[in-house]
């Protein structure tokens, strides 16, 4: 179970065996076993205004072991602000997650685990502001697989002074296996994933965080800077519904039991708070506040609401015509009872939004898997894709042919996204209106693009905008269309779509965002390799973000 300090508690509680200083002299000797020790890291994240949650992990035990904390206002840790003890074992699978309370707002803190005799790296939190807040910077990143190369990016916000935290849209880990999604790219780098099968029961979750959390990019990102996360689809399995998934098959066990033991792991194994009483682990959902400045809503849009999928491949055979897709679109996809959120969602929503234009923060993101954008797929009608569509083969071939057919039928290109749910997506700008909030900031993972959207709902009010992240290291699919192919789909994508204004499929990295009260800027920052540990970064776009007529527009 989770633990829950009060500062007075924790001094009260702590034995003689305290922490030793970061600035104490130790032997490599000590610091080599205390990386075996604690090789997965240390980590801290879900914040509030007086507490946070840190983390690490046990490595190498197979018994209960009782593992020291301390955390201090300074890396040199003269200044304790915290101590305790917590005893972990293989229930938890060796994690230990200790929520430190009764801090000070808007502080920045270090903090240490000791086990064994051994102490862990010094990791870096800082807990939420209060009252007037000047700036606010946050990486926005997502779809970090490990087979698909380095998680680069993660090192790249490592070593950015000016982040303050680091918001994780989800797929966060990949359920493939070696012969999945990745497993070539894997095999070729030696990035292969453990367990080598698809992953189903807890122990095999708890092996993949267990792999994911020893990428170098990764330690160095979490001992960094405090994460705030939520999970997509990955994290159990693809395209996850109430229901089902669509990968999940019944020689695959229980879907109940598979998804039950993906959460447990996704709860041990990231510095995030424990459900409350009378709650479950599906209920994830947050709303942070930044002072004045800031309100981040996350949401929770796999397992608590949504409806199934919709599956182009049970409907295009009927397909003939722009007008037989259109009543498609109406009769099927737009169906009034097809959901996002659950109604308990729904309803949070609509009173932190409430909340937040009530205490006048000036900026209302929200935490989303999924891309919100209205896209329908554009018309390939160019000498380019003539020539592809006689070179390719494959998956090539068939994800072009895919997007042709759809091109020509005026249909979304993706069934997951909001665009598969349109009548919850209005719904969602329903409750934003009567909460007063048409300028939303939405910030959306899944899609392993770049994306600066503008947002309207059906009847063209404008509801602010959209920043699309792309993935850590997973490519987008239509990778298989060659650089030339990619790059002109996206061109095309953002000339045909209203609500487009500019998409990059091409590349990897992470969103930094910087808001202050006048106006916010996104820089989309890449890295130029995930092969390798050999990279290097530079901005490929920037927008910058401004209050008008009530809504956002990009400046």
């Amino acid at each position: 179970m989770n633990k829950k300090f009060t500062r007075r508690q924790a001094l009260l509680a702590v034995s003689s065996a305290l922490l030793l200083p970061a600035a104490c002299s130790q032997s490599v000797a000590r610091f080599s076993q205390s990386s075996v020790i604690f090789s997965h890291g240390v980590a801290s994240g879900d914040p509030d205004r007086t507490s946070v949650v840190i983390w690490t992990r046990v490595s190498d035990s197979e018994d209960a072991v009782d593992v020291d904390w301390t955390m201090a206002s300074d890396s040199d840790f003269l200044d304790v602000v915290a101590r305790g003890r917590y005893s972990t074992d293989r229930g938890r699978d060796h994690t230990v997650k200790i929520v430190v309370d009764n801090l000070d707002p808007g502080q920045e803190y270090y903090y240490q685990f000791a086990a064994k005799g051994l102490i862990s790296p010094t990791g870096r939190t800082r807990t939420l502001p209060v009252g007037h807040v000047e700036q606010l910077v946050v990486a926005v990143a997502t779809c970090s697989n490990y087979p698909f190369g380095y998680f680069n990016a993660y090192e790249v916000i490592a070593n950015d002074p000016s982040i303050d935290l680091v918001v994780h849209l989800g797929d966060y880990i990949y359920e493939a296996g070696e012969n999945g999604f990745g497993g070539e790219a894997g095999k070729r780098i030696g990035r292969i994933h453990e367990p080598r099968h698809e992953i189903v029961s807890l122990d095999d979750y708890r092996r993949r965080h267990a792999q994911y959390k020893t990428d170098p990019g990764s330690l160095a990102m979490h001992a960094r800077h405090p994460l705030i996360v939520m999970w997509d689809d990955h994290e159990t399995a693809n395209n996850p519904w109430i229901g089902g998934a669509s990968n999940h098959q019944p020689d695959e066990g229980s879907w109940e039991a598979r998804r039950a033991g993906s959460l447990q792991a996704f709860y041990e194994w990231l510095p995030i708070r424990d459900p409350g009483p009378g709650s479950s682990r599906e209920k994830y959902w947050r709303h942070y506040k930044f002072g004045d400045l800031v309100s981040l809503i996350t949401l929770e849009s796999r397992h608590t609401g949504r409806s199934q999928q919709i599956s182009y491949d049970e409907h295009l055979g009927q397909i003939d015509t722009t007008e037989q897709a259109q009543e498609f679109l109406g009769a099927v996809v737009g169906a009034s009872n097809r959901n996002m959120l659950s109604r308990e969602m729904e309803g949070f929503l609509k009173s932190e939004l409430e909340e937040s234009v009530g205490s006048g923060r000036h900026w209302r993101l929200i935490g989303n898997q999924t891309v919100m954008a209205k896209s329908i797929a554009p018309v390939l009608d160019e000498a380019l894709f003539d020539r592809l569509r006689r070179d390719l083969e494959g998956d090539g071939a068939r994800i072009l042919g895919n997007l042709t057919r759809l091109g020509e039928l005026g249909l979304p290109e993706d069934m997951d996204i909001w665009d598969g749910y349109p009548a919850a997506r209005e719904r969602f700008y329903q409750i934003a209106r009567a909460a007063g909030a048409r300028d939303l900031l939405v910030l959306s993972g899944d899609s392993h693009s770049y994306w600066a959207n503008s947002l309207f709902d059906g009847g063209e009010l404008a509801m602010g905008v959209e920043l699309g992240a792309t993935g850590v290291s997973s490519p987008r699919s239509l990778r298989a269309l060659g650089e030339e192919g990619m790059r002109r789909f996206d061109e095309l994508n953002a000339a045909n779509n209203k609500e487009i204004e500019w998409t990059d499929g091409r590349h990897l990295g992470f969103i930094r965002l910087r808001m202050d009260h006048e106006r916010a800027r996104a820089d989309f920052v890449t890295v130029s390799d995930v092969a390798s540990r050999r990279y290097t970064t530079r901005t490929i776009h920037a927008v910058d973000i401004v209050r008008a007529n009530g809504t956002l527009r990009y400046d």
